[in-house]
């Protein structure tokens, strides 16, 4: 009687065992089968979306790629300097932001967010800086920082000549679609069209140009200069000229990396009526008389050409501008002339002439002129010019 209930319990623990086993084997079999399923939507998904129809443009002036809808199709704007696209649903338009060359997305940013007075967002797509801003105008806009410095506007609308009642938000997918494709050039399948985005025409500025006290500022040099605007560390908007900036940059960088020293602009473009303002400001903090030797007089001034820069050091994360305070860095400012001539700038007002020494006062005339001038102690522009 015990053998058989012994006998009895074995055959159960058989059975109970063989079911779990059989359990067991169709739970694999169906996590094979979903694998399989997965396996085979992903393939088909990606599948997908290589041969999702849309059209890649590269433009060129950025280093820059996007793709679009393969019914939009980008071509030049009858006005110069801008392309432009349009389906059904949305508009595009692709510019050159006119005067604006930057070297920090910080910079960008603090720019366009004065521009739109709008909540701005700092991306990063496809080896770009660049910034977003969200409803400005009913339209989305990107800011795009190309390497060397210039900035171009990515806009897009809602097609309203064909819905007068499409709105952002109902173009939302396709806006995202766009924003995602976002990428380097060496990114974009072959076959991509490739625009260039012409440039506003400007003639070469005479670097030479003379502007002091007995010499005015030639008539219409503002309507024929191509000036940029960027934002120095203390928040302070300023003009340089296009050339005059670029290579500032290069001497930035230079002293930066290889000198560890700091610098920024404190005072580039100024127009007559700032000119003034700045007389009474400094007339107030110095006194008139150390102004009427240091200060020229609205419209003989050489802060009008937007070639001339005045520069200030940052040391230890500080602000050092005014003048006394600069006045204490000698050795650095010796560091800074040696490498002036570099990039095409002079020290304007150097030591041991009949002007006041002004370390921070540095002139761009090209790089020729600046190394013949560079290389005569104490040579100054005026001087130069009269042996010429």
């Amino acid at each position: 009687m015990v053998y058989r209930r012994v006998l009895d319990k074995l055959i159960i623990l058989i059975i109970s065992l063989a079911l779990v086993f059989s359990a067991v084997s169709c739970g694999e079999a169906s996590t094979s089968d979903v694998a399989q399923t997965t396996s085979g939507t992903s393939s088909s998904y990606h599948e997908n979306t290589n041969q999702n129809p849309g059209k890649w443009y590269i433009i060129k002036d950025m280093s820059f790629a996007f793709k679009v809808p393969k019914d939009l199709k980008i071509k030049r704007a009858e006005k110069k300097g801008s392309y432009t696209g349009q389906n059904d649903r949305m508009k595009i338009a692709i510019k050159r932001w006119n005067r604006v060359s930057l070297n920090k997305l910080e910079s960008l940013k603090a720019l366009v967010k004065d521009y739109t007075d709008h909540k701005v967002k700092a991306l990063r797509r496809g080896g770009r800086r660049m910034v977003k801003v969200l409803g400005y105008k009913k339209k989305i806009r990107y800011y795009v920082m190309a390497k060397n410095g210039d900035a171009y506007v990515f806009t897009i609308t809602p097609n309203k000549e064909k819905h007068p009642k499409l709105k952002l938000k109902d173009i939302k997918k396709e806006t995202s679609a766009i924003e995602k494709s976002f990428r380097s050039p060496k990114r974009v399948p072959k076959g991509a069209d490739k625009v260039s985005i012409s440039k506003s025409k400007f003639p070469k500025p005479d670097y030479l140009v003379l502007v002091n006290s007995s010499h005015k500022l030639p008539k219409g040099w503002s309507d024929k200069v191509d000036y940029v605007r960027a934002v120095n560390s203390r928040g302070n908007k300023i003009k340089v000229e296009r050339k005059a900036y670029k290579e500032y940059l290069k001497l930035k960088e230079d002293l930066e990396k290889n000198d560890r020293i700091h610098i920024d602009i404190d005072y580039g473009l100024r127009t007559v009526k700032e000119q003034k303002e700045l007389i009474k400001e400094y007339t107030d903090m110095y006194g008139a008389s150390y102004v009427n030797r240091i200060a020229a007089r609205p419209g003989y001034s050489e802060h009008h050409t937007g070639l001339a820069i005045d520069i200030y050091l940052i040391i230890k994360g500080k602000n050092i501008y005014l003048n006394e305070e600069m006045e204490k860095y000698p050795k650095t400012w010796e560091k800074i002339h040696s490498k002036l001539a570099n990039y095409g700038f002079i020290l304007r007002y150097p030591k041991n002439t009949s002007y006041p020494y002004e370390p921070w006062h540095i002139r761009y005339v090209g790089k020729k002129d600046a190394k013949n001038i560079m290389s005569v102690p104490g040579l100054t522009l005026e001087n130069y010019l009269l042996r010429r």
